[in-house]
């Protein structure tokens, strides 16, 4: 059982705790009424989960073919426990986090710290992909995480390396300098989940090829009504909810907002357009992308 202070430790733990797979579906049939789409299912990467029930519960939906799992990990898992776990569950790949070692956000840990190098060897016998949260205060623009990433790319070539949040970067100066510094990008994919600001898409759609972007939402997180502001380093959230975090109140237009789920994906098309990307590269981002990444 999850202590309740824990939800409220974190804006993000707040908005969304549980979403059961039928849940999801529907309501990703309210929100894209006239989409096809598959699921990739992520268990609660937080200490005080149940992690094994919650990846039990993953690969129980993945063998009724209602989503691709990925197996929350812990770093001091027996590696026996965790390749039989992966193999026999059908899983994708694995979601570390450095929430298994610290509650800290950013903290300056190393990613093989939650991540160790026997869990990568896993991975990579089995050529599955890893869902990576980056540690560390400046995020993909951190020279220790861009090392280690690219010793993760180099040293582990059968592993299908998904950045989460373009390397939480909510802000464009993280990727652009990230992204610059790294050079050679390729064999990274990069994950939108929840990534509002427009001008991050304009930077990832020139530094990054298109076919190695993929769409994400983090549902339960980002079902509020609200907008986003940007400063340098950091944004700020403008929910209608009445979330215990809310800080800036603009209730004159709040009636008005619509779901931040739908916000991110009005960056991305108005992106796409200002970059002039065509229908095959916007399908590909949407699901495409994903399908060859995770070898489905």
């Amino acid at each position: 059982m999850v202590p309740e202070e824990r939800w409220y430790s974190d804006w993000a733990l707040e908005c969304g705790h549980l979403l059961p797979c039928d849940d999801a579906y529907s309501i990703a049939k309210e929100l894209f009424p006239d989409s096809k789409y598959e699921i990739a299912g992520f268990p609660w990467p937080i200490n005080e989960a149940d992690l094994a029930g919650n990846n039990s519960y993953l690969a129980r939906m993945g063998a009724k073919g209602k989503l691709k799992p990925f197996m929350c990990v812990k770093p001091d898992w027996d590696p026996d426990y965790v390749e039989k776990t992966l193999v026999e569950g059908g899983f994708v790949g694995f979601k570390p986090y450095p929430d298994m070692v610290t509650g800290v956000k950013g903290a300056d840990i190393s990613i093989f710290t939650f991540l160790p190098h026997e869990q990568c060897n896993i991975l990579d016998k089995y050529g599955k992909a890893v869902m990576l949260h980056l540690p560390r205060k400046e995020r993909i623009a951190d020279r220790d995480n861009i090392r280690e990433l690219l010793e993760l790319r180099e040293r582990y070539p059968n592993i299908t390396i998904i950045i989460a949040h373009f390397g939480r970067s909510f802000c464009p100066i993280y990727l652009r300098k990230g992204l610059r510094r790294m050079g050679d990008v390729k064999g990274f994919y990069f994950d939108t989940s929840a990534v509002i600001n427009p001008e991050v898409y304009n930077v990832a759609l020139s530094l990054i090829e298109p076919s190695n972007i993929l769409f994400g939402t983090d549902m339960p997180i980002t079902l509020w009504h609200g907008k986003q502001i940007w400063r340098r380093r950091r944004y700020i959230n403008m929910p209608r909810e009445e979330f215990t975090w809310k800080k800036v109140r603009r209730p004159k237009e709040e009636p008005f907002y619509t779901l931040v789920l739908y916000e991110q994906v009005r960056s991305m098309l108005d992106a796409f357009d200002r970059n002039g990307l065509g229908k095959e590269e916007r399908e590909g981002i949407f699901y495409g992308n994903a399908l060859r990444a995770l070898k489905i």
